[in-house]
């Protein structure tokens, strides 16, 4: 059932299953109960009305486990904006308000993502911080303001779909609860921290550099000019972005980068 490819993802790839559905197959590596919960966040946020696609469990296809999802209709705001440069503002304001609507829904059934963060402190390279640094870092996570809305933490132009008459975000692995400002700053910090392109020519890769930090200023703007959200609100999460980036996957050219940033707030937490 599995014969067309249409899709590829960093732990996952994508195929055609059946006529309307699409299956996200895993490595072996991959570890199941994480696959079950990516499964179990993607059914709860679609019930919950936030813009998704159905999702229909899991299935084990030649071996492997895979989630199988309503197959998406349209490209992703990263293509659209690349097929034609005259969408890029609509693509930066649909950006805005389909992250508005996630974060209107509200559940308790999600992981809390204080808790997320410091579940990841013994991680590398976040094991390299000082026990003062460590100690320090707990307690200002921990005293982060605390919510329900639906956090994605990997939202971005790659991870949002024009589907049937509105849209579609995808990929729902690090689905957690807590602040909406929480998710703002991760895609902010996505938006201008993060490693773009692997392999980029340097020309190419100031480019793409411009054209990620224009689409930040625009997102930002959109999302602050339709929400009671402040910049300020939104800085105080940034520790915990950084933090979240480097446990969930440290991305080897970031490392070093995000690290500094951490223990150079940190230096200024009262003890």
């Amino acid at each position: 059932m599995t014969t067309e490819q249409i899709g590829r993802g960093r732990t996952s790839d994508v195929f055609a299953y059946g006529e309307d559905r699409a299956i996200k197959l895993f490595p072996d590596s991959e570890d199941r109960a994480g696959i079950e919960q990516e499964a179990k966040a993607a059914i709860l946020v679609h019930e919950l009305g936030v813009p998704s696609v159905r999702c229909d469990g899991l299935a084990e296809v030649d071996g492997k486990l895979g989630i199988i999802f309503e197959r998406l209709d349209g490209i992703s705001f990263n293509d659209v904006a690349e097929a034609d440069l005259r969408q890029f503002g609509q693509v930066c304001r649909d950006l805005a308000d389909c992250h508005v609507r996630m974060h209107a829904a509200h559940t308790r059934e999600l992981p809390d993502i204080r808790e997320l963060a410091l579940a990841l402190l013994d991680a590398a390279p976040l094991d390299q911080l000082s026990q003062a640094e460590r100690t320090a870092l707990v307690e200002h996570l921990k005293g982060l303001p605390e919510g329900d809305s639906v956090l994605h933490l990997d939202y971005h132009p790659q991870n949002v779909f024009r589907h049937r008459d509105g849209w579609a975000v995808i990929d729902w692995h690090s689905a957690c609860r807590g602040p909406a400002a929480a998710d703002v700053a991760m895609s902010a910090l996505m938006m201008s921290e993060v490693e773009l392109f692997p392999g980029t020519p340097p020309l190419k890769l100031l480019l793409y550099q411009v054209v990620r930090g224009l689409m930040r200023r625009l997102y930002l703007a959109r999302y602050f000019a339709t929400t009671e959200l402040t910049s300020a609100e939104v800085d105080v999460w940034m520790t915990c972005a950084r933090v979240l980036r480097l446990g969930l996957l440290n991305v080897e050219s970031e490392r070093t980068r995000l690290l500094r940033r951490v223990q150079k707030v940190l230096k200024v937490i009262p003890a």
